[in-house]
């Protein structure tokens, strides 16, 4: 299921407005790209990994699929999370600018995900 969801993820790049995203097997990082040049790639993946971490324990997603949002003042962190384990991250730069539809777009796609 792990290369149906990358398939999915790179068919849906890019997406204006977003930053840096990251894909997660239930035990393993599966990818992680920063788009941004204002961030750092290391504390960035350290970032999304902790968001991860802290939202399996505080918010798990159970028998059925979950989507959150945490707003900061420059970002937004968008984390769909699938009960099969597999979540997806996505780190989207807080303007107008921003494809907010794709964005919702590629949560709602890969929340519904099926393998053939």
């Amino acid at each position: 299921m792990s290369d149906v969801a990358q398939t999915f993820l790179y068919s849906r790049l890019p997406i204006v407005g977003l930053a840096a995203y990251s894909l997660y097997s239930s035990d393993q990082l599966l990818d992680m790209q920063c788009l941004s040049k204002s961030l750092y790639p290391a504390s960035t993946e350290e970032m999304l990994n902790r968001v991860i971490k802290n939202s399996r324990e505080l918010l798990p997603a159970g028998p059925r699929p979950a989507q959150y949002c945490w707003t900061f003042e420059s970002h937004r962190i968008y984390l769909a999370s699938r009960s099969d384990g597999l979540c997806l991250v996505l780190l989207v730069e807080n303007n107008p600018g921003v494809q907010q539809f794709r964005v919702q777009e590629t949560l709602q796609g890969f929340l519904e995900l099926t393998e053939n």
